[in-house]
Order: C-alpha cells, then sequence, then structure tokens
C-alpha cells in the first residue's frame, strides 16, 4: 500500500501567540522531531503564515504553500491530498505533535487491514493523530471546508479501525502550557 503524509504546517498560531512549529524541544525545532517521525515515508509538507521561517528547515523537503491558509486546517488537508491524489492512502500529521514517534507511525499503518476506511490511534478511548485515511474518503475530504479536519467525516463510519497509542497521539502544542506540558512529558519519560 502506498501512503503519502501529509504534514499540515499552515496554522498561524493564534491561541500560541505566534510560530509554535519553531519552538525548541531539546535543542531542536518542533517541526524537525515530527518530520523524523515520518522519515521513510513520501511526505508533503504544507506551509502557510509562517512559510518564511520555516522553509530553512525544509531544505530537504517538498514543500506546498497554501495561500488560503486562513480558511483553515480543511484547505491544507485538500493541497495534500491533491498531491497524493495516486495513492491508497495518506496519513494525516499535526506539525504540532513533537511526541509522535516512527514507533507511534509504524503502529497506525500496521493497525490497517481491508475493511479500515480509516486508522485512528487512540489513547485510553481518546481519539488523537495522525490519522490514516484510505484513497476511498479522498472525495469526502476534498469536500471539507474552514478549520475542520478528517474528524468530520469520520466521526460517525462504522468502518473506521482503531490502534492503542501512548499519549503522544493525544498531545500538541496549542497554547504555551501545551509546550510546557509537552517538556515536562519529555522530562518525565527520561
Amino acid at each position: 500500500m502506498r501512503v503519502g503524509a501529509v504534514i499540515l504546517a499552515a496554522g498561524e498560531g493564534r491561541r500560541f501567540g505566534g510560530n509554535k512549529l519553531l519552538v525548541s524541544i531539546n535543542g531542536e525545532p518542533a517541526i524537525t522531531r515530527v518530520l523524523r517521525a515520518v522519515e521513510g515515508l513520501d511526505r508533503v509538507v504544507i506551509v502557510g503564515a509562517y512559510v518564511n521561517d520555516l522553509l530553512p528547515y525544509l531544505r530537504n523537503e517538498i514543500v506546498i504553500y497554501n495561500p488560503w491558509y486562513k480558511e483553515g486546517m480543511s484547505t491544507s488537508i485538500k493541497l495534500g491530498i491533491r498531491f497524493f491524489q495516486d495513492y491508497d492512502a495518506v496519513l494525516i500529521v499535526l506539525a504540532d505533535m513533537p511526541l509522535i514517534t516512527r514507533e507511534t507511525i509504524n503502529k497506525i499503518l500496521n493497525a490497517y487491514h481491508e475493511g479500515c476506511t480509516a486508522v485512528i490511534p487512540t489513547h485510553n478511548g481518546v481519539r488523537g493523530n495522525p490519522v490514516l485515511i484510505r484513497k476511498s474518503l479522498f472525495p469526502d475530504l476534498m469536500r471539507l471546508s474552514g478549520d475542520v479536519g478528517a474528524r468530520e467525516i469520520l466521526r460517525h463510519r462504522t468502518d473506521v479501525c482503531t490502534v492503542e497509542c501512548g499519549p503522544e497521539v493525544l498531545i500538541d502544542i496549542d497554547t504555551v502550557n501545551d509546550l510546557t506540558n509537552v517538556l515536562n512529558t519529555i522530562n518525565t519519560n527520561r
């Protein structure tokens, strides 16, 4: 199965108060940690608000600029779907989840089997990210609008598979307090 990773990195980081993707997590930018987790997969990084700040960190990446980033996450997802339209599935990856590891990604990929239109990682029953989505749902993703993600189309489906993962699938950086939580989690797990 050919899977393309769509890394969503176009947001304005309003609740954070700026570009959260370049905050230092153990001496490296958050986005660098996310990119390392999807190493080995074909991938594209969708950028927007902070394109000029991010480009120096994305020199070896395929980057798509989203001129509609202010209209919300759905616009970035659509660009990623168009890029990987010939693939069997996409993995929608949020660039503000620096605790995601390659092991987490492998768990999600390995949980896929016939009959799953998507694989959602969970932690203690709570759905998280990144999410693997089969090509059969690409048309539904292309109809999304506003600041919504795949959750909108997956919520009531019965053919969605889940895989239990660690807390990393629930931890993103939306606020400065979230960043403190990420750093505390890393320090606790050392």
